[in-house]
């Protein structure tokens, strides 16, 4: 081999080295730093590197231009925000990203298009999971809550049921579990405070799906003798307490004009997120099944063995669990919502279009690197057949996987819900995991009036 060529096949080895470990940077990598601040406590660097991300000097600026990766920046934000009972910033923030998310159709998107979204990163608008498009408006009625702000409450509190509605009108809200229960039953708190009891069972009676909680029990009672609603749920659930007709059933004895209320809503951990991963051709051509599209034989000619595709995967939690007591009273807290067992779910359900896509990119680029080959062939060229494996490489290296998603979104939701002496009242919320912290939390409560307490915890 003359010592030409000798350079050509050197300087394109190097650069099928470099486009196949190298590249941009994907989401989770941008965020790698933010969280391990995060998970150490640091909320407040962690803003900092978000603002950063946004392109604005401050948490009370929001970027003019919202390229791909700003919407979710805002989200993170926002969170951290939240935790750090900064509810009238967050409240911005997740208004702001509302607007420039898209909805990811879990059923009628084909394979082609979710390959496109999936396998282009920052090129294309982020497209919600259905469980963070309902979060988001439930996760903001909290910050208007937590303001005494019932009204912005009500406000979000409808565009929860407008995305719920489509959600239903796209029959993708009928999974197993508590899709969207958060929402329901932060909604039906805020209507049977704003006076409307109808109102506040339908929200109730959707909530239902997270189980026979304590904190239902009360409010169901009381709000049914008041309205007029009773769906078909609803009376099985106030069935279940023993008379024949449920209007039958007294509500139980009221407090003291004079007293409140407190609800407290923890959000603990944070759900799973996207990373790329390595799947060998065989495996993934099995797992994805009839969304392939093309020959899947001409892949036995590419030197790529393996499909990269972005994967979910667990992060670590440092508090999985709380506890809450009261004026010396411990109080039920109820599992209300596990968001992480949601997005894990309809992860699982577009997975195969994921690998049939990433599949069906590899068959494209495979065939256009073997009619390289064929012509190099012909040549006898040693360097147009490396520089046809390093026209593979190209295509394949381009295909970065899209590994963007609500990292900051907590994982589980609980509620605690009492009757207390209107004043000051102490709270003190334990936290448990992997390490044990205690929040002491002072709340003042109205005569015959509430107040909402909110503990977000991202770590």
């Amino acid at each position: 081999m003359s010592d030409s060529a000798r350079v050509h096949l050197q300087r394109w080895a190097l650069i099928l080295c470099a486009l196949w470990l190298g590249g941009c940077a994907t989401y989770i990598d941008t965020l790698s730093k933010t969280h391990q601040v995060v998970s150490s406590g640091n909320y407040d660097a962690g803003i900092n590197q978000l603002n950063d991300i946004l392109g604005v000097g401050s948490y009370e600026q929001i970027p003019d231009d919202w390229t791909a990766h700003r919407p979710l920046a805002a989200l993170e934000r926002a969170m951290l925000l939240q935790a750090q009972n900064q509810y009238e910033w967050s409240a911005r923030d997740l208004s702001a990203a509302e607007t420039e998310l898209e909805f990811l159709d879990l059923k009628l998107d084909t394979a082609g298009n979710i390959g496109k979204y999936i396998y282009n990163d920052s090129a294309e608008v982020y497209k919600a999971q259905p469980t963070e498009r309902l979060a988001l408006n439930a996760l903001n009625m909290l910050n208007y809550m937590a303001m005494d702000n019932l009204e912005g409450a009500g406000v979000e509190a409808r565009r929860f049921t407008i995305a719920r509605e489509y959600l239903q009108s796209l029959d993708q809200d009928e999974a197993e579990g508590s899709h969207g229960a958060f929402g329901s039953y932060l909604s039906g708190f805020v209507f049977e405070k704003l006076g409307e009891p109808d109102r506040a069972l339908r929200y109730y009676e959707e909530a239902l799906d997270a189980g026979n909680l304590e904190a239902f029990r009360e409010p169901v009672l009381r709000l049914y003798g008041q309205g007029n609603y009773a769906g078909s749920k609803l009376k099985k659930y106030l069935n279940e307490f023993g008379a024949s007709d449920p209007r039958e059933i007294q509500s139980p004895s009221s407090s003291s004009e004079s007293d409140g209320e407190i609800l407290v809503i923890l959000g603990l951990g944070r759900v799973p997120y996207k990373i790329p991963k390595r799947m060998p051709i065989g495996s993934a051509v099995g797992y994805a099944g009839i969304w392939v599209t093309g020959n899947a034989d001409i892949l036995s000619y590419s030197a790529f063995k393996v499909v990269v595709y972005p994967e979910l995967v667990e992060p670590s939690k440092r508090f999985t669990k709380a506890t809450i007591n009261l004026g010396g009273r411990n109080l039920p807290v109820e599992l209300l919502t596990d968001l992480g067992a949601e997005v894990s779910r309809e992860y699982e359900t577009i997975k195969p279009k994921i690998i049939g896509a990433a599949l069906t990119r590899m068959i494209a680029r495979a065939a256009a690197a073997e009619g390289t080959r064929a012509l190099a062939r012909k040549k006898g060229s040693g360097a147009a057949l490396l520089a046809a494996l390093a026209t593979e490489a190209t295509l394949v290296g381009l295909d970065k996987p899209d590994t963007r998603s609500w990292t900051f979104l907590p994982a589980r939701i609980y509620v605690c819900r009492a009757k207390v002496p209107s004043g000051l009242n102490e709270i003190r919320v334990g936290l448990t995991g992997r390490t044990q912290e205690t929040r002491v939390i002072q709340v003042d409560v109205p005569k015959g009036g509430f107040r909402v307490v909110v503990v977000t915890v991202p770590r």
